[in-house]
């Protein structure tokens, strides 16, 4: 059996978690990486014992890749996905597909122009609890969704000390991406047309990070409906997890309720906290929502079968997120 042979760009966590999972996918095979850090690189080059490159161009003219999976920081997607599409490479990327509207639709045309697989990393339908819903609102159990109320808050900890390009980035295009492509995932039949929202500047810019505390915004749907998204960076890190994700889907004829934040298991000691269960390994496998992504997209390829999560959908969120930031800058409401 021919393996799937798979590069990887960008080995921080993210990097690191898609490496694991490819070492147990028993039809793809981990061919080389690449990363702008010379230390990243070294590292990724000692732990899985395959090339490494510090340009991704490099990477791609010098290795015979199938696939790609692009895990750089959200505004530099944009080269590694037209360099694989200029070569007819498949890739699985990162959301937001990209933080720039022009970029995106870019992007799109290249991967059309192409006829590769494309699939954004919209990790959380491949979430437990998330399935659990898609499966119930497409069953009917509520009926026709009226409503949507989403938070999703990550500690302070993750735009000072996580993530070293948090200034080009916010909690808008790190965490709302989930958040709504949710949305956008249980509500297929209807488009998002505007949306009014505001922002804070406060703690993170007094702390020289020139981007947002905290964004909250109003979705309007062209079936009548609407989504209120709210979304910070600045929890304090004694929170029990490093983030919280509550969601509420409210129908005509039930309502569905998911806390990512209570994983059932609970521990007491030196600190109090809540313990991260979803995704725990079991027998050595990777069980995680990203990790069933990405084997998932090697199913794709293996089979030659479309992403539903394609760049479609990676446009449509990126106007939608561009439209929260343009409507929290503007003070007005922003047409989709």
């Amino acid at each position: 059996m021919n393996l799937i042979k798979f590069g990887i760009v960008g080995m921080g966590l993210r990097g690191n978690l898609f490496a694991d999972t490819l070492r147990q996918n028993p039809h793809a095979e981990l061919a080389a990486v690449s990363d702008a850090f010379p230390a990243a690189l070294e590292r990724s080059r000692e732990k899985y014992g395959v090339p490494g490159y510090a340009d991704v161009k490099e990477m791609l003219d010098k290795e015979r890749l199938d696939a790609l999976v692009i895990a750089t920081p959200d505004f530099l997607h944009r080269e590694p996905v037209l360099l694989a599409a200029e070569r007819g490479v498949h890739f699985m990327v990162e959301k937001p597909f990209s933080t720039s509207v022009e970029e995106a639709e870019e992007m799109r045309e290249a991967v059309n122009r192409a006829g590769i697989k494309c699939m954004v990393a919209f990790e959380n339908r491949w979430n437990s609890p998330f399935v659990a819903v898609k499966e119930a609102v497409s069953g009917g159990e509520i009926g026709d969704i009226l409503t949507i109320n989403a938070r999703l808050n990550d500690t302070i900890y993750v735009p000072t000390k996580m993530l070293k390009w948090s200034t080009g980035s916010s909690p808008g295009w790190f965490l709302l991406p989930h958040a709504t492509d949710i949305a956008l995932w249980l509500k297929p039949e209807a488009s998002p047309v505007r949306v009014y929202a505001v922002g804070t500047k406060k703690k993170l810019a007094g702390m020289g990070i020139d981007t947002y505390d905290s964004i909250q915004s109003v979705v309007s749907f062209d079936d009548g409906t609407h989504a209120a998204f709210t979304t910070s960076w600045v929890l304090p890190e004694s929170m029990p997890l490093i983030y919280d994700f509550k969601y509420e889907i409210i129908g005509d004829s039930g309502a569905l309720y998911v806390d990512l934040a209570d994983q059932m298991v609970r521990q007491a000691g030196g600190v109090y906290r809540h313990v991260h269960t979803l995704g725990t390994p079991i027998n050595g496998q990777l069980t995680s929502a990203p990790s069933c992504m990405l084997n998932a997209f090697v199913n794709h390829v293996r089979l030659d079968t479309a992403p539903e999560a394609g760049a479609d959908a990676g446009l449509l969120n990126t106007k939608l997120v561009d439209a929260i930031h343009r409507s929290a800058a503007s003070g007005h409401a922003e047409k989709i």
